[in-house]
């Protein structure tokens, strides 16, 4: 009963209640209460009820709580219309003191980690220092805390991007993305718990909890098994409640280095090349969570030198460089990046990162960065590799600038790796291999796998992987499209052409499509056409594959197979050879 009304009283204040307070900690809840709005002496209830806790007699936190049905009244929390309240009285005893069950979100879950904060978080929070070992094992602390610690937990044991905490109509809907799909692994929670774990994620933030009308960004830095992990958090209003967003950004878990991140040698060399260039531009194409970051930091990293100059501005900062100066924007200040550019050009650079180039300012200035000889990398949000010149057009830059600043433009994507343990070996037929472009009588001697799925849909005997839990595919690997600028393409950009003609140029002077890069991966069993055809296959993508492929070999104009000198005639379908 006792730890119910504690439960109850942490409901009300928004924080995480010791089960005993002293004179310190007891002042330093005060403060955070008054921080919020919640002023204890104007309400002689709330504060007879921590006076309480102060003198370690639970008894009289009982009678303080129960003292006037006009409690939660006074404290006046925020609530929606309609919304069943968190402290409101329970229907029955018991009821009251059921404990909450939260195994269900973490079956199988081992916490053999330990997720702490950061010694700079913990000067900043004073004596407030979390264990979460000691929150597993201690039976009086917080459910709440408890939960939002395990949710964080489990996804770092998962190897997961993002955690996505949304109230739904039928509960509170906890989802993993991992290696790009978004997962669930347990039974929505209770609804009564939104309000709770929503304020505990922006408490841990530093967040403003009473604000729930506008969305809000903010950071969390813990340690876990003795590296600093960092929670990029959002907050978004919604029909239910407010939605939590966490993109985990673990520095020690990437891989910097373009060798361990392209495997294909003659795009590895082409991007080191363009890497290596005294002055000019480099853009970095591709959607949100395709890798471009760690690309760019992956050519800062072969870049980073004593005898050179590194500046980057970003938004947000998600990795940290030794010798690389790292600035942070800070639009509210004025601080964005074309200002940061300004910035910078005082500043001796020899290579700029513009973590994204949003609009026309930032281009230009960018863009004159690169004609005063510097190096300068960014990020544009486009399909391939062509289309990002289109894409600065549209911003309004003139071609001629593109044309005498572009050295070279990289376009990724990230696909699934096939899990090596569980995957199986298989021969497509003519309708799958002609769906990618392929023909039959071509690929008589590849080896394909495809994925082993283990859910409730199929039919599969035993237990799942192990490595993969039944997903069938373990980690991502990068596909890379690499356009390199020559004399021919600048002439074409300069002249306005169209993307179209700009893709063919570039097929022409060899590059290798997102499509023949990701096919390469499938031939050597790390993906599946399954996979590629999910993010990779697109009616242009495709035709430019077909167009790359005819001009290395000679094909049959009829059924596109392909022909030997002296064949008067195609073999396949009896066509004479023009």
């Amino acid at each position: 009963m006792r730890d119910q009304q504690r439960f109850v009283l942490e409901l009300l204040l928004q924080e995480p209640v010791p089960e005993r307070l002293d004179q310190e900690s007891h002042q330093q809840l005060l403060t955070r209460l008054e921080a919020k709005g919640l002023v204890p002496n104007k309400h002689p209830r709330l504060a007879a009820a921590l006076m309480a806790l102060q003198s370690q007699e639970a008894n009289q936190t009982t009678a303080a709580l129960a003292e006037s049905n006009q409690a939660e009244a006074d404290i006046n929390l925020p609530q929606d219309p309609g919304e069943e309240t968190l402290d409101d009285p329970p229907e029955s005893q018991e009821e009251s003191e059921a404990p909450i069950n939260l195994d269900s979100l973490l079956s199988g879950f081992n916490s053999d980690g330990v997720l702490e904060e950061e010694p700079e978080e913990a000067a900043r929070l004073g004596s407030r220092h979390e264990d979460l070992e000691q929150t597993f094992r201690d039976t009086n602390a917080s459910p709440v805390v408890n939960l939002v610690n395990r949710i964080l937990l489990q996804a770092l044991q998962l190897g997961a991007s993002d955690i996505h905490v949304e109230p739904q109509q039928i509960g509170l809907q906890v989802r993993f993305r991992q290696d790009g799909v978004l997962q669930s692994y347990s039974e929505p929670l209770p609804s009564r718990l939104v309000p709770a774990v929503t304020s505990r994620f922006k408490i841990m933030a530093d967040l403003d909890i009473a604000e729930r009308r506008q969305a809000q960004d903010g950071r969390i830095r813990r340690r876990f098994r003795k590296r600093s992990v960092d929670f990029r958090v959002s907050s978004l209003p919604s029909r239910f409640g407010e939605k939590i967003v966490l993109r985990l950004l673990d520095s020690s878990s990437t891989q910097l280095g373009l060798d361990k991140l392209i495997s294909n040698p003659e795009a590895l060399e082409l991007v080191r090349s363009l890497g290596s260039k005294p002055f000019g531009m480099i853009l970095v194409t591709g959607p949100t969570g395709s890798g471009k970051s760690t690309t760019l930091y992956s050519l800062l990293a072969e870049r980073n030198d004593p005898g050179i100059n590194i500046s980057t501005v970003e938004d947000p900062i998600e990795y940290t460089l030794p010798g690389i100066t790292q600035c942070q924007v800070n639009r509210e200040k004025g601080f964005d990046f074309s200002t940061a550019l300004r910035a910078f050009m005082r500043q001796d650079p020899d290579v700029l990162l513009v973590g994204e180039t949003r609009d026309l300012e930032t281009a230009k200035t960018a863009i004159e960065a690169a004609l005063t000889g510097h190096l300068v990398l960014t990020t544009l949000h486009c399909n391939d590799a062509p289309s990002a010149i289109a894409r600065l057009g549209e911003m309004g830059v003139e071609p001629f600038m593109v044309s005498a600043s572009l050295i070279g433009i990289v376009s990724q994507r990230l696909l699934r790796r096939v899990c090596s343990h569980c995957r199986e070996s298989y021969q497509p037929d003519a309708t799958e291999l002609g769906r990618f472009g392929l023909m039959t009588h071509h690929e008589t001697g590849v080896r394909f796998y495809r994925a082993h799925h283990h859910d409730g849909n199929r039919d599969h005997s035993g237990d799942p992987c192990p490595h993969c839990q039944g997903s069938g595919y373990r980690g991502r690997i990068g596909v890379y499209e690499v356009l390199r600028m020559n004399e021919q393409l600048a002439t074409a950009v300069a002249n306005g052409a169209t993307t179209d003609v700009l893709r063919r140029l570039a097929l022409e002077s060899g590059m290798k499509t997102l499509l023949g890069y990701s096919l390469e991966l499938v031939r050597q069993g790390q993906t599946t056409l399954e996979e590629v055809g999910r993010m990779i296959l697109t009616d242009s993508g495709l035709e430019s594959e077909r167009r790359a492929r005819a001009l290395s070999t000679v094909t049959c104009e009829r059924c596109g197979g392909g022909l030997q000198e002296g064949w008067l005639e195609c073999p396949y379908c009896l066509t004479p050879r023009q």
